[in-house]
């Protein structure tokens, strides 16, 4: 579905009103340690923190369009983390059966939930339907000294820029681009990336294979037993059948919202409430509907994103990706065709944490490579989601808006 003209206008303007409102640095690397166990960090180097999930008080930051200013005071207690944990599970689950399961009266699990989305403290995003032909790129993008925010700013404006990060190292930004086809994204890099003034260099990793994503990425403020209970109720027997229009317009609705609720959802699509909640729950089951429940990092004790670049044996690629995708730190996980075939990011408390994933990381499987590593300093939009500083969500690019020839 296009986006008439006035729209993608309005759209740019914001971006770069929200994304150039601050400037300033913000310290990610203060990070304390839980006195839960960690993969990054043993259990008897861990210094006294905060309770499980790091609740934190947000900064006052700045404010910008769509979600309203950054942080105002927020503290998430642990009913707050318990909520957000549920609803990374099931983000379309009803607040009655939330409420349910977590011994919650369904209107205190509503009115926290408005709290922390009008805040920008969480949010619900949606990534655009997997399917065959879509291709996935990581760019490294080098810019002009002193040019890398401007650089962000124009590419934050793209929806197909789903997730922007400077970063430390090598290059300036790490761009996430997610395209139809791969001639869609070779368009991209080269009529686009390419030609923004402040960009002097891209380099560009075809992603071949997702070993996991932050759709899969969990608090830990949930035992076993309720993050069990919560996954069954959200599961669904309904044969998914195949992608159309109607399913891909749906999804670009819910990226802006993905608890948008099925009466809104019908009437945009001018189809039947009983037609929105079939294709919801079969797009759900085929996998192809990927929603994530999303945390403002800055409040939580994972303070530190790093990305990781990776050489890995072709005939060990499985055994190595399937094996990073069982670290609860992990976002992501990437086979790509490049010198580096493995690209991972996690979150981590401290800096040192990364390197503590390193040492285990090469004493389990010592033929894994480490090419280079990159903190984030500064996180700029997460799918489709524009950040402030602190990684508070201040204004959205829907999916199909600002589109590039």
């Amino acid at each position: 579905m296009g986006t008439a003209p006035e729209e993608v206008i309005r759209v740019t303007e914001s971006v770069r009103r929200v994304v150039t409102d601050s400037v300033e640095m913000h310290d990610f690397f203060m990070g304390t340690h839980s006195p839960h166990d960690s993969v990054a960090t043993p259990p008897a180097q861990t210094a006294p923190g905060p309770s499980r999930g790091g609740s934190r008080r947000g900064g006052s930051g700045h404010g910008g369009s769509g979600h309203g200013g950054s942080g105002h005071g927020i503290v998430l207690d642990e009913e707050d983390l318990r909520l957000l944990h549920a609803l990374q599970i099931a983000p379309r689950a009803s607040w009655a059966e939330l409420g349910r399961l977590l011994g919650m009266a369904p209107s205190t699990a509503a009115r926290r939930w408005v709290r922390l989305e009008e805040s920008g403290a969480a949010w619900v995003s949606c990534q655009p339907i997997d399917d065959p032909d879509t291709s996935i790129g990581v760019l490294e993008v080098s810019c002009r000294a002193g040019s890398a925010l401007t650089a962000a700013t124009t590419l934050a404006a793209d929806a197909a820029a789903m997730t922007i990060d400077i970063a430390s190292g090598s290059r300036d930004l790490l761009v996430t681009v997610t395209q139809p086809d791969q001639l869609a994204l070779s368009d991209y890099l080269l009529e686009r990336v390419g030609r923004i003034p402040e960009v002097e260099s891209v380099r560009s990793h075809v992603v071949a294979r997702r070993y996991t994503d932050a759709s899969r990425w969990r608090l830990r403020s949930l035992s076993k037993r309720q993050e069990a209970a919560i996954g069954a109720a959200a599961q669904t027997a309904i044969h998914p059948g195949a992608v159309g229009p109607l399913d891909r317009r749906l999804v670009e609705l819910l990226s802006t919202d993905g608890r948008r609720p099925v009466a809104d959802l019908a009437e945009r699509l001018d189809v039947s409430e009983s037609t929105v909640r079939r294709r919801l729950q079969a797009l759900s089951a085929s996998g192809s509907l990927r929603l994530r429940c999303e945390v403002a990092r800055d409040l939580t004790e994972w303070r530190v994103l790093e990305w990781f670049f990776l050489r890995v044996p072709p005939d060990r690629m499985d055994e190595a990706g399937q094996a990073l995708a069982g670290i609860p730190e992990l976002r992501t996980a990437l086979s790509t065709a490049g010198p580096t075939n493995l690209i991972a990011a996690a979150w981590l408390r401290t800096v040192t944490d990364g390197q503590r994933l390193e040492a285990r990381l090469r004493q389990q499987m010592p033929w894994l490579e480490f090419v280079d590593r990159s903190v984030v300093l500064r996180p700029v939009k997460l799918v489709g989601r524009l950040l402030d500083p602190r990684g508070f969500a201040v204004g959205t690019v829907p999916l199909g808006a600002g589109r590039s020839a």
